[in-house]
C-alpha cells in the first residue's frame, strides 16, 4: 500500500489543478497569505500540520456558493452534494453517516463562529455576509470534539467592526425567474462599538418536470430563502465582546427521486402482483411521482455570545450559544406514480452550549492551548411512511384483497383508513449531553523543526425513546413496522473516548514545509430510530414484548495517518499542497434495510480502509491569468460487511478521482479590471455503499461554468454567468431499492442556467 502511495505522490505532482484555497483571479492575493484558525490560533495556512483548504468572502461570492454544502465541490476529498436539508450523504474520503434518523450524530462536524451547527434539518446554513470557510480533512474531534471523526467544516461570519463605516449590496436575477437580494451594514457607536445588519434572500422555480402532472405548471425543486443576521461588539484593549442573533427561513422542494425502468426484477414483480404494466414515463431529466408537493422546509434561529479576554499569560475565550430549529421534510421514495413509500419527517430540536478556552501567545518556543466543552440537546421528530392498502395487501402480501388478507391473519373484515391509506408512524426523541477537555502543545526545537502532541477526552449520554402506535387501518402494522408499543420504549447509554494527535513538522526552506501526523478519531454509539430490540422474538404484527428498549449501536474508531507537503516557488506565484492519507476505520455505523426482517436498521460495519492523495496547485505565471484547483485519488475496502466473505467487500460511496478548480483570464480596464472565469467540478464514478443488489452506479460527470465581469476601484462588481455549460445530466445519487421499491436516482442535475450578478461595498 505505501508503494501505491509513494507512485501517486509522484503522479499527482505532476498535474495542473491547485489548491481549492486559492483566491480567485484579481483578489491581489497569493494563497501563501491566507490565515486560518482551525488551531484556535491565527496561523499562515501553509503552516498547519493538516489537511485544510479555506475559501475567503471574494471566492464565495464570485463562485455563488448557496449554502454550506456547496462548498464541498471546490475541497479535495469531499463528494456528496445534494440540494436538501440533509447531510447523510456528505463525505469525506469516503466517510459518511447515512443515517436519517436522529439517534446517532453526523460524522463531519460543521461549525460557524465556532458554534457546532448540529444534524440534518439544521446545520445546512446559507452563505451571507461570510467572512472565510475553512474545510478539514480527517479526523478532527481533537480540535473541533462533537464527534468529528471524518472532518469538520467552519464557518466565520464578518463581524462588527468599530471605529468603521462599511457594508455591501448584492443583487442579481438568473433563469427560472431567480431573483437574490444581499446586503450588510456595519456601523461604529462611539469608539468602542459597533452594529452589523446583514440579511439574503432569493427565490427560484423549479427545474424538474413531473410526468405525473403534464397537465400542471409545477416544474419540482423551486422555493425560497430568507435569513438575517445582527451584531454587537464592544472591543477594548484587553476585551472582545461579540454577540449575534441569526434566523433563516427555508421553504423549498424536497428531493424527487426518479426509478429505473432497468430493475426489472422489482419491476416484473409488480408487473404480475397489480396486473398491470408499471413504466416509469418521462425522460431521465424528469420524474414520475404521485408526490406534487415534495417539502423541505426549516427554521432556524441561534444565539451567541463570545468574550476574549487578554491576560499576560493567555488568551481567555467563553462562547456561549442556544440553537433551535424546526424542520419538515416530504418525499416520495420509491420514485413511482404508485403510491407506494411516501415519507415525511418533523423534527424540532434545541441545542445549548459552553466552552472555554485558553491560548498561549504567539511567538514562544512553547505554545498551548486549552479548554472545556459542554452541550444539552434535546431532539424530536415523527416520521410517517404513506403506502395505499391496496398496494401493500396484493403486492405486498400476495391476497386479492385487503379483506381477504385480514380475514386470514386477525379473523376479521377489513376496516380501511381515510383515503385507504396505511401510514405507518414512529415518534422518537434523543435527549443528549455531553462534554469534553482537552490539550495541545507545540514545540519549536528549531527554527525549522516543530512537533505537537495533544488529546481531548469526550463523554456522550443519551436518553431514547422511540414510540410505535398501532395502524389507523385495521390491517395493523404489517409494512414499515410489524409490530406497535404500548407507548415510548426507551433506553440510554453513555460513551466516552480519547482522541489524541501528534505531529511533527519541518520548514525545509521558508517556501516548502513537510509535515507528519497521527490522529485517533471517536464518534459515540447511538440508536436506531427506526427499529426495536426486544429480549424474545416479536409476534408478528403483535405487540412487543416487555423488556423491550430501543435499538443501540456502537461508537466508530479511526487511525489516521498524513504526510503532507505545503510550499511556494517563483515568488509566491506557484503553490502547492500535497497530501497522502491511509486510515483504519473501526464499526462504521450505517443504515441497512434488511428486507426479510421490512426493518431499517443502524448496523455497524467490522473494518473499512482508506487511502489516497490529494494534490492541490496554485499557478499565476502572469498578472492577466491564474488556473488553481485540485485532483484528488481516494481508494477504500471494506471488511467484515453484512453477508460478506471475502476479503475486499467493496468501498465507500466515493469517487475514486475528482477534481474541481477556476482559470482566469483578467486585464486592466477603465479603472479597473475585467475578467473572464471558467470554472470545473469532475466526480468519477461511484458506488452506492452498500449495494447489496449490484445494480446502482452513480455515473461520472463533469460539471463546467463559466463567468464574465467587471470590477472597479470604486467597489462596484457587475457579473454574467452561465452554468453547467454543456447543459451535463447527472444524479447527486442512487438508491438500491428492493422488495417492492426499484432502484432509483435522485438529485437530478440543474441544467444550463444563466444569470446577471450586481455587488457594491462601500467604506
Amino acid at each position: 500500500m505505501h508503494q501505491i502511495i509513494v507512485s501517486a505522490l509522484a503522479a499527482a505532482s505532476l498535474t495542473l489543478p491547485c489548491p481549492a484555497q486559492a483566491q480567485p483571479s484579481g483578489s491581489g492575493q497569493v494563497v501563501g497569505e491566507i490565515v486560518v484558525t482551525a488551531q484556535r490560533r491565527h496561523e499562515n495556512i501553509f503552516r498547519v500540520p493538516a489537511a485544510i483548504s479555506a475559501f475567503p468572502e471574494s471566492f464565495l461570492d464570485r463562485a455563488r456558493l448557496d449554502d454550506v454544502k456547496d462548498i464541498v465541490t471546490f475541497t479535495p476529498g469531499f463528494s456528496g452534494n445534494s440540494d436538501d436539508s440533509y447531510i447523510d450523504s456528505l463525505a469525506i474520503r469516503g466517510i459518511t453517516s447515512n443515517d436519517y434518523g436522529i439517534g446517532g450524530d453526523p460524522s463531519i462536524g460543521i461549525f460557524k463562529d465556532g458554534v457546532y451547527q448540529g444534524r440534518t434539518g439544521a446545520a445546512v446554513t446559507s452563505l451571507f455576509d461570510i467572512a472565510q470557510a475553512e474545510a478539514l480533512r480527517g479526523p478532527q474531534g481533537f480540535l473541533f470534539g462533537r464527534n468529528a471523526i471524518s472532518g469538520a467544516i467552519s464557518i466565520a461570519t464578518n463581524k462588527p467592526e468599530p471605529g468603521q463605516t462599511s457594508g455591501h449590496i448584492y443583487a442579481g436575477l438568473g433563469s427560472a425567474r431567480r431573483i437574490d437580494a444581499e446586503g450588510a451594514i456595519n456601523l461604529p457607536i462611539g469608539d468602542d462599538w459597533a452594529v452589523r445588519v446583514a440579511g439574503y434572500g432569493t427565490r427560484f422555480d423549479g427545474w424538474i418536470d413531473n410526468n405525473f402532472t403534464q397537465d400542471r405548471d409545477d416544474r419540482l425543486m423551486g422555493g425560497n430563502k430568507q435569513a438575517g443576521r445582527v451584531g454587537l461588539r464592544y472591543r477594548a484593549d484587553k476585551v472582545d465582546f461579540i454577540v449575534t442573533a441569526e434566523h433563516e427561513r427555508r421553504r423549498v422542494d424536497g428531493s424527487p427521486y426518479r426509478a429505473s425502468n432497468d430493475d426489472r426484477e422489482v419491476i416484473d414483480y409488480l408487473n404480475e402482483a397489480l396486473e398491470q404494466e408499471i413504466l416509469i414515463g418521462g425522460s431521465a431529466k424528469e420524474v414520475d411521482s404521485d408526490l406534487v408537493n415534495p417539502r423541505d422546509d426549516g427554521d432556524i434561529t441561534s444565539l451567541t455570545a463570545s468574550v476574549d479576554v487578554d491576560f499576560s499569560f493567555a488568551r481567555f475565550n467563553s462562547l456561549t450559544a442556544y440553537r433551535r430549529s424546526k424542520f419538515f421534510y416530504l418525499e416520495d421514495y420509491d420514485g413511482t406514480a404508485l403510491r407506494l413509500g411516501n415519507y415525511s419527517q418533523d423534527q424540532r430540536a434545541s441545542y445549548v452550549s459552553q466552552d472555554f478556552r485558553l491560548v498561549s501567545p504567539d511567538g514562544r518556543r512553547l505554545t498551548w492551548s486549552a479548554g472545556l466543552s459542554l452541550y444539552r440537546e434535546n431532539v424530536k421528530a415523527r416520521f410517517e411512511n404513506e403506502a395505499d392498502a391496496d398496494l401493500v395487501c396484493t403486492a405486498g402480501y400476495g391476497y386479492a384483497d385487503c379483506n381477504e388478507m385480514t380475514l386470514d391473519i386477525y379473523e376479521t373484515a377489513y376496516i380501511p383508513a381515510p383515503g385507504n391509506l396505511l401510514v405507518d408512524i414512529n415518534e422518537v426523541r434523543s435527549r443528549n449531553h455531553g462534554w469534553s477537555v482537552f490539550l495541545d502543545t507545540n514545540y519549536a526545537f528549531t527554527s525549522a523543526l516543530t512537533a505537537g502532541v495533544g488529546v481531548r477526552y469526550a463523554r456522550d449520554t443519551k436518553t431514547f425513546s422511540i414510540d410505535i402506535p398501532p395502524s389507523e387501518s385495521s390491517l395493523g402494522n404489517v409494512w414499515t413496522f410489524t409490530y406497535f408499543t404500548d407507548g415510548p420504549v426507551t433506553s440510554d447509554r453513555s460513551w466516552d473516548g480519547l482522541t489524541p494527535r501528534a505531529y511533527v513538522r519541518y520548514a525545509a526552506t521558508p517556501n516548502l514545509n513537510i509535515y507528519a501526523s497521527i490522529t485517533r478519531g471517536f464518534k459515540a454509539g447511538g440508536f436506531g430510530s427506526f427499529t426495536v430490540d426486544a429480549p424474545t422474538t416479536i409476534d408478528e404484527y403483535g405487540l412487543v414484548p416487555n423488556g423491550t428498549r430501543a435499538d443501540v449501536f456502537a461508537p466508530e474508531t479511526i487511525w489516521s495517518e498524513e504526510i503532507g507537503v505545503k510550499g511556494a516557488a517563483f515568488g509566491g506565484k506557484l503553490t502547492f499542497d500535497l497530501t497522502a492519507f491511509h486510515y483504519r476505520y473501526r464499526n462504521l455505523q450505517t443504515v441497512f434495510f434488511d428486507t426479510a426482517l421490512r426493518t431499517q436498521q443502524v448496523v455497524n460495519v467490522g473494518r473499512v480502509i482508506g487511502y489516497g492523495v490529494e494534490n492541490s496547485i496554485s499557478w499565476r505565471p502572469s498578472r492577466y491569468f491564474d488556473v488553481s484547483g485540485h485532483l484528488t485519488w481516494t481508494r477504500t475496502e471494506k471488511r467484515g460487511d453484512r453477508d460478506c466473505t471475502t476479503r475486499d467487500c467493496g468501498g465507500l460511496p466515493n469517487p475514486i478521482w475528482s477534481s474541481a478548480g477556476i482559470a482566469t483570464v483578467h486585464r486592466p480596464l477603465g479603472g479597473g479590471e475585467a475578467y473572464l472565469q471558467g470554472e470545473w467540478s469532475y466526480e468519477g464514478r461511484r458506488r452506492e455503499s452498500y449495494d447489496w443488489r449490484g445494480i446502482t452506479r452513480r455515473d461520472a460527470y463533469i460539471q463546467l461554468n463559466l463567468r464574465l465581469g467587471y470590477k472597479n476601484d470604486t467597489g462596484l462588481e457587475i457579473v454574467a454567468y452561465v452554468q453547467n455549460l454543456l447543459n451535463a445530466h447527472y444524479v447527486r445519487g442512487v438508491e438500491n431499492g428492493g422488495d417492492l421499491t426499484p432502484a432509483n436516482v435522485w438529485g437530478l442535475s440543474q441544467p444550463r442556467n444563466f444569470g446577471v450578478d450586481l455587488r457594491f461595498r462601500f467604506r
